[in-house]
């Protein structure tokens, strides 16, 4: 199955059982381990690949993959994943890595645990802001409200009666600065909308 994992600027996981905590990935590599227990043995990732936040910050160090995870795979109530057998397929930038986690809760939208809150990346089911570059602000609702910093990157998931009817990942830069420090939203033609500010 394809999952999600951090690491520390070294491709190392500082995280898991003995035997695989600070232990060093290579792209391409099979990594194995005798068995799997969430939380307790085997190399851990997750399906949602903003859980990943949790354990590694997104601070422009730190690394995140695209994994395969194979043989004896253990889940929990948590989401998390173990598995006896783990490859390292592709690095994600940060925008990659944002389209990754707003189609994760495209495909499986009745899923619970899909918002977030960090310091530097948000997903919120009100309007919420990405504060300064680097941030990540993502609204998911009847009506979702982001505003971004030049250089952040905002997502807006439309969402109705259960059913997602539009979303789109912007990143402000490369010709979309021209949304930075504006509310905006989505309608269902998935047209980029821009709110008028009132005052409350």
């Amino acid at each position: 199955m394809i999952a999600y994992k951090g690491f520390t600027p070294e491709l190392t996981s500082r995280l898991g059982d003995n035997d695989k905590k600070n232990c060093t990935f290579r792209p391409g590599a099979v990594m194995q381990a005798k068995q799997s227990k969430t939380a307790r043995t085997g190399y851990h990732c997750c399906e949602n690949p903003f859980e990943c936040l949790a354990y590694y910050a997104w601070d422009g160090q730190n690394r995140f993959w695209k994994v395969e995870a194979e043989g004896d795979i253990d889940e929990d109530a948590s989401e998390r994943i173990a598995c006896t057998k783990i490859t390292l397929i592709e690095e994600l930038n940060q925008t990659h890595f944002v389209l990754a986690g707003m189609k994760y809760m495209i495909e499986h939208p009745q899923r619970s645990k899909w918002k977030q809150n960090f310091r530097n990346f948000q997903v919120s089911d009100e309007k919420c802001e990405a504060m300064e570059k680097g941030h990540v602000a993502i609204a998911r609702g009847e009506r979702p409200m982001v505003k971004g910093a030049a250089g952040a990157i905002v997502g807006m998931i439309l969402e109705k009666d259960g059913e997602i009817r539009a979303a789109k990942c912007l990143p402000l830069m490369n010709g979309m600065e021209k949304y930075a420090g504006k509310w905006i939203t989505i309608n269902e033609e998935w047209e980029v909308v821009t709110i008028e500010e009132k005052d409350d």
